[in-house]
């Protein structure tokens, strides 16, 4: 069974050079790329109506004009559980590894890795494993014992303050009152132990 893939990324250079560099190194074949969630959500209803969706979706988290993209993993992973979600980004704070992860994500790897690492991602959590890139497991093994003390909601605050959200952008992700987060976030602050989000991004951010 042929090996495929969907890119989703509002950078377009990268998401081009992205999707030719693995096309060129391997035999992955490319389905689509989008550069928007609506986009991607269109080309998928199509793909499913033509039995080929994608073995693996590699996907960014942060989009312009549309927050973060846990929302977008967990719906993916709703409506199409065989797909196998690899995010690549630039953001790998333990906290967005972490929220991505309980959100539906198989797989993360930061942008800075080499191109190698996100075709063993690929490879890895298309045989059905997960895969988190070496040196942010470490981060993440420390972190989730910091973060056992707090529920999963505020894991999920934690993980968008680390994301450098505002309280705006975090109440409209989690779709909750802005004031619901404040309240999140005081508590977080008082079991985890600092000041505030300076000191909480600088303790436990990337």
């Amino acid at each position: 069974m042929a090996k495929t893939f969907y890119i989703i990324d509002d950078h377009e250079m990268l998401r081009v050079g992205t999707r030719g560099w693995i096309m060129a190194h391997s035999n992955w074949i490319c389905l689509g790329d989008s550069g928007t969630h609506e986009q991607a959500f269109n080309d998928f209803m199509e793909l499913k109506k033509e039995v080929k969706l994608p073995s693996v979706l590699i996907c960014d988290l942060n989009f312009y004009g549309e927050n973060t993209g846990f929302d977008f993993i967990r719906q993916i992973h709703e409506l199409y559980p065989e797909v196998k979600i690899a995010v690549y980004s630039m953001f790998f704070a333990a906290g967005m590894v972490q929220t991505a992860m309980e959100n539906g994500a198989s797989g993360y790897v930061s942008k800075n890795a080499s191109s190698d690492i996100l075709l063993e991602c690929m490879e890895k959590i298309h045989a059905g494993e997960e895969f988190i890139q070496e040196d942010l497991q470490t981060k993440l093994i420390k972190y989730s014992k910091i973060t056992d003390a707090l529920t999963r909601r505020e894991k999920e605050v934690m993980g968008l303050l680390l994301g450098h959200l505002s309280n705006d952008e975090i109440a409209s992700e989690l779709n909750i009152k802005k004031r619901a987060v404040e309240n999140y976030i005081s508590v977080i602050y008082e079991k985890i132990g600092v000041r505030d989000r300076a000191d909480l991004v600088a303790k436990y951010g990337q």
